[in-house]
């Protein structure tokens, strides 16, 4: 029995090892025909920039032949022109004539040469002289040579962080600041921050910008203080400027808010007594507060962040692998700079001691280190932000020893997939600061009014499966959308409505239904003129969906200035081979000139402007083409919560890819 059930064991080993091997020749076999395409597609692709190249060069040879001969041909010929003129006005004079009959005897022709009137040709002008170029040789161009490695990332437009300009989120408010530099990226986007004011021109300040809010917190003296440290005396109570301003905003109606970002309360009680309201960052602070001033008029603000400035964007030149620490953190080598056994250097993170460092170049340091490893006493705005910004962050317990905080950070470091999930999810949780702000101004009385940013899901099915998968890929949603809009082929409208109703509750479900065939591209342009979001979003109901998805992809909106939010970077499943691909390793967090079209979600009025091509499975590389033609922004998001579902490698799916393994690829994206 036991030899019967060892020779079972060896069949299926054998059984399971002929299943992997045919799966790797299949692969295999997917990856020499699509090399073999990738070549044939580059030899066509040197071809075109050598015809580029030739047409570039004989439109420069046209210019320059414009520039060089056309003004100087014309001007010689008007000025040949203007010289027989005047020739021809000499001679057809009176004056001229009168001494030729001067020489004559006939006294008559003197008489009659004076009586004649002269006759002048009209003067020639410019315009009469166009000019003719002549012929030149074309100038000789370089072939191109075939490279079937290019490219294998798309190239960005812009790559590097730089603190953006956009829009704010409550553009008819004014908010009058007295705040540092931090807090001053925390709300630049929420309404018209003013800054720009000090103890001499804050009446003129209050007379010409007229704001509805004034703002100060408990700033401090050092790198990152605000308005130029003009308010630290006031602040401190060493001066009267502070309680001037708040009688002045009282006479005029505006309200007056303290924000305690820091610090002992008691050092803090002076300067806020004289406001309105208090706001604190926890409820233990606020319980303090409420005791120290004898009021209820004190609300909580917490730590939050502002999605336009604590971004994934990476710095400019990457990360590198050191590894910083923030707070009190017992590392495995002394000294700033020391490496540990595995060779990683430690560093402290800048701006915790005496160092003078912008808030500018602390948000760039933000994004450098490959972790962060905070100490119990981390300062928890920092952690946030650091979250906020895709750097993963190791906390750890009181009392960690070196050795403890270095197994801890090097087993983080050696699973990096595990390490870029956690850092995604971190971003995912982190606290934005404009919901935050809204139920603080209907306390202070100032209405606050912001767009709903409505999603309209459009989609094109074909089959009863694609319809069922689709209504399930939508109802997982977490950020249900507003609208969906559904365009089958060959189906019956009662049937799709009922799938989908039965799956997802919907205010606003519209279907359409095609007794001819059509292609996707065809049907999805006619879903995108039916829906009425503020954004559309294209599911293809052969993928699959994360319960994150839209809101992940939504959120990016509030991140980059982009009309077209997508993936370039994803996941991709071929049931065929059960082989599992990660689309473009490392194009993730860029604007890059193009993203998958199962991923898009995008402006309804960009939709709408370039419409979607009437091709079955290229429509997303030819909108593409529309967006970069336009000049549209396209910015590719994380590589997570999609995972795109075909039988082969199809079009460019394998370009760039990287193998994950042969395992389904949920558990590696759907987080």
């Amino acid at each position: 029995m036991s030899e019967r059930s060892e020779l079972d064991a060896l069949r299926e080993a054998l059984a399971q090892a002929v299943q992997q091997a045919s799966q790797a020749a299949e692969l295999a076999r997917l990856l020499t025909d699509y090399q073999r395409r990738l070549d044939e597609a580059a030899r066509a692709e040197a071809e075109a920039v050598t015809r580029m190249r030739q047409a570039e060069a004989r439109l420069k040879a046209v210019e320059r032949q414009n520039a060089t001969l056309a003004k100087n041909l014309a001007e010689q010929r008007y000025q040949t022109a203007v010289a027989n003129w005047k020739l021809a006005s000499l001679r057809e004079s009176r004056w001229s004539k009168l001494g030729d009959a001067l020489h004559s005897k006939n006294p008559g022709k003197l008489a009659q040469t004076l009586r004649a009137p002269v006759k002048k040709p009209p003067a020639p002008k410019r315009s009469d002289f166009p000019p003719e170029l002549p012929k030149i040789p074309e100038p000789a161009v370089t072939p191109a040579a075939p490279d079937p490695k290019a490219p294998q990332v798309s190239t960005p437009m812009a790559d590097g962080f730089t603190v953006p300009k956009g829009p704010t989120a409550r553009p008819y408010l004014t908010v009058a600041a007295i705040v540092d530099r931090q807090t001053e990226a925390l709300l630049r986007y929420e309404w018209r921050l003013v800054t720009d004011f000090g103890l001499e021109n804050w009446e003129e300040m209050l007379e010409r910008r007229r704001p509805h809010l004034l703002l100060a917190e408990s700033v401090r003296p050092g790198p990152r203080q605000g308005n130029g440290g003009r308010w630290l005396e006031a602040l401190a109570g060493e001066s009267r400027a502070l309680r001037d301003l708040i009688a002045a905003c009282r006479k005029r109606g505006i309200r007056t808010v303290f924000w305690h970002s820091g610090g002992p309360v008691s050092r803090a009680v002076p300067a806020a007594e004289h406001f309105d309201h208090v706001l604190t960052y926890s409820e233990a602070r606020a319980r303090e507060w409420r005791s120290a001033l004898r009021h209820d008029r004190v609300g909580v603000l917490p730590y939050a962040i502002q999605p336009r400035v604590h971004n994934p964007i990476p710095a400019i030149g990457g990360r590198t692998e050191e590894i910083m620490t923030l707070g009190t953190v017992a590392v495995p080598a002394e000294g700033d700079g020391a490496a540990d056994q595995a060779g990683r250097v430690w560093r402290p993170m800048p701006g915790q001691g005496d160092e003078k460092i912008t808030y500018d170049d602390l948000l760039t340091a933000y994004r450098r280190p490959a972790l962060v490893v905070a100490g119990p006493d981390a300062d928890e705005r920092a952690v946030a932000e650091i979250s906020a910004c895709g750097t993963p962050v190791l906390r750890m317990r009181k009392g960690a020893g070196p050795e403890e905080t270095a197994a801890a950070a090097e087993a983080l470091l050696a699973d990096r997939e595990r390490l870029a999930r956690e850092a995604h999810l971190a971003w995912r949780a982190a606290t934005r600061v404009t919901p935050l702000l809204d139920p603080i101004l209907d306390v202070l009385g100032i209405p606050s009014v912001r767009g709903a940013d409505r999603i309209t899901v459009i989609s094109a099915v074909r089959t009863p499966e694609e319809l069922e998968h689709l209504a399930a890929q939508v109802a997982r949603q977490a950020h249900r959308p507003g609208q969906l809009v559904v365009v089958a082929e060959g189906l019956d409208a009662a049937l799709v409505e009922k799938t989908v109703r039965h799956a997802v509750e919907l205010d606003d479900l519209v279907v359409r239904v095609s007794g001819t065939p059509i292609t996707r591209g065809a049907a999805l342009d006619r879903a995108a003129r039916l829906a009425d979001g503020d954004h559309v979003a294209v599911f293809d109901p052969r993928d699959v969906y994360g319960e994150h998805y839209l809101a992940d992809l939504a959120g990016y909106f509030a991140v980059a200035d982009a009309e077209v939010i997508g993936k370039a970077s994803f996941y991709a499943h071929l049931p065929g081979t059960g082989a599992t691909l990660l689309r473009q390793p490392g194009a993730e967090h860029r604007f890059l000139p193009e993203v998958a079209g199962g991923t898009l979600l995008a402006r309804r009025q960009t939709i709408t402007d370039l419409g979607f091509a009437d091709v079955s499975e290229e429509w997303g590389e030819v909108f593409m083409r529309q967006c970069r033609t336009d000049g549209v922004r396209v910015y590719s998001a994380d590589r997570y919560s999609y995972v795109c579902v075909r039988e082969s490698a199809e079009g460019e799916l394998l370009g760039s890819a990287r193998l994950e393994g042969y395992v389904p690829a949920e558990p590696l994206a759907l987080i």
